[in-house]
């Protein structure tokens, strides 16, 4: 707490969002490739003496997952919230392995992602989940701005003159706050 941050623990804001300078530096799209780093990741913190069980790519470490926790498929969860499911067409380099009826969840979200925004951000589903994630959270802390002042809206005016009357953005609370 407090101090000076560790020259590696920063958010470099520019790669997130277009703060209109010319500085941004978006991310590669989001789809199904894994960067090779993804295949050779650290053991797991309880290792386990059979190296099965301590698989070093993340896909098998998702897959495991997904079958673990007895995860839906993306398909399932996409109905379960009201949502269109990707095609079979969508997902045809699944089809060999049985899997593009019943996609898991992970590979559903990256492949959503590609296919319905370009790989630019998350799809509808992936992007549910994390909302909800985010917002489960703030309903969960009895100390959030949520819980304390349950019908407070944020009031602070857009700092582009151009978006006079505008939503209060990401960029306006960003530079608001110092980090941008």
């Amino acid at each position: 707490s407090g101090g000076c941050r560790a020259p590696r623990r920063f958010v470099d804001w520019p790669t997130f969002f277009d703060f209109g300078d010319g500085a941004v530096r978006p991310n590669k799209k989001i789809d199904t490739t894994l960067s090779t780093a993804l295949f050779k990741l650290p053991g797991s913190v309880v290792p386990n003496p059979d190296p099965k069980a301590n698989p070093s790519s993340l896909a098998q470490r998702n897959l495991l997952r997904h079958l673990t926790f007895s995860l839906p498929s993306g398909q399932k969860v996409a109905k379960a919230m009201g949502l269109t499911p990707l095609s079979k067409t969508d997902l045809a380099q699944l089809k060999p392995f049985g899997f593009d009826d019943r996609t898991p969840l992970w590979f559903y979200i990256l492949r959503e992602a590609a296919v319905a925004e370009d790989g630019e951000r998350l799809g509808p589903v992936g992007g549910r989940i994390v909302t909800e994630v985010f917002l489960g959270l703030i309903e969960g802390d009895r100390s959030s701005y949520l819980a304390q002042e349950p019908e407070w809206q944020p009031s602070l005016p857009t700092i582009d003159p151009s978006r006079q009357g505008d939503d209060f953005t990401m960029i306006d609370m960003l530079r608001f706050a110092g980090v941008a």
